[in-house]
């Protein structure tokens, strides 16, 4: 199904039209956000003490963040692959951190893509660019260029990808505003695996006590996957502090909202091309792209303390 037969006509813009100081912009906070290019990773620390870092290293085939940490420096994402952490599982080692990608891009696999694996038609995101590069009070910000490449090499997505941190009080925001830009024909497969993909930490895990509600309070894996919602915040006991990990579909985005797919190991995708992967009886999720469409998604990840209302919160993200 090509994007222009799906009748939304802001699924596809231009290249040039999306502005690199889009959704950056956030209030004042005393805390500061510096932003480091080092290489082949883009660290993001919070008052001298790291936040998250972006990384590009070429075994992983695509790019990541790890770790991603708390106001109070507890770790939120699982530390393996890329590091060993007594008692966390070893499973499914291209699950790092925060990633984007998609697991069947006309049948090119941008998501199980380690280098480790063997599994065909696997692709490569390469980091191309880094841009914009923003430090400051209560926030940061750069923008990333990519290439999805084809295992032959050749360029099917030039991806644009601004992202934003901040840091107000005890609450820590990564906001993504993605672009994804057509070098030739493409087309997402109707997959769950796609487009925003996050492994929590081992206390996130339902068997750990961690449990995962969406915004119109459906709880635990099993009825949340395939749900759709604005948002899903998942919360546990990490190391004797009560946090949540909320990630929130923006209203722009098509297919709003967003349905969800989620594993008890503390699993959460944004899946906007899956559907009849969940249902049979579904009508075909997938996206086709031509050359020169672009695909435009944005959303933002919220780590916070058990008090913060995820719901307000979400409403200051779907009004930027």
């Amino acid at each position: 199904m090509n994007t222009r037969a799906l009748g939304l006509r802001w699924l596809v813009c231009a290249a040039t039209t999306l502005s690199t100081g889009c959704s950056v912009g956030f209030g004042s906070s005393a805390h500061d956000v510096a932003v480091r290019v080092e290489g082949g990773t883009i660290a993001v620390h919070v008052d001298g003490k790291l936040f998250t870092a972006l990384r590009s290293d070429p075994d992983a085939r695509k790019l990541y963040l790890h770790p991603l940490l708390s106001a109070s420096g507890r770790r939120v994402t699982r530390a393996f692959p890329m590091e060993q952490v007594a008692g966390e599982s070893t499973d499914h080692a291209h699950q790092r951190g925060v990633w984007i990608g998609s697991e069947s891009v006309s049948g090119i696999d941008f998501w199980e893509n380690e280098s480790s694996y063997d599994r065909p038609n696997r692709g490569t995101v390469k980091l191309t660019e880094v841009t914009d590069v923003r430090s400051g009070s209560g926030e940061g910000a750069f923008t990333l260029h990519a290439a999805w490449l084809a295992p032959e090499g050749d360029a099917r997505i030039e991806e644009t990808r601004v992202m934003a941190f901040r840091a107000s009080g005890d609450q820590r925001i990564v906001d993504i505003d993605l672009q994804l830009l057509a070098k030739a024909p493409v087309t997402f497969a109707d997959n769950h695996d796609a487009i925003l993909g996050l492994r929590l930490a081992t206390a996130f895990e339902e068997n750990h006590g961690g449990q995962a509600v969406n915004a119109e309070g459906v709880r635990g894996w099993e009825r949340l996957r395939g749900t759709r919602s604005a948002w899903v915040d998942w919360r546990a006991n990490v190391e004797g502090e009560t946090l949540g990990v909320a990630v929130m579909d923006h209203p722009s985005n098509f297919r709003f909202p967003t349905p969800w797919h989620v594993r008890d190991y503390a699993l959460l995708f944004a899946s906007p091309f899956a559907s009849r992967d969940y249902s049979p009886s579904a009508p075909d999720g997938s996206v086709s792209l031509r050359p020169g469409d672009a695909l435009r998604l944005r959303y933002r990840i919220l780590v916070h303390r058990a008090d913060v209302d995820v719901a307000a919160a979400f409403t200051s993200f779907a009004t930027r």
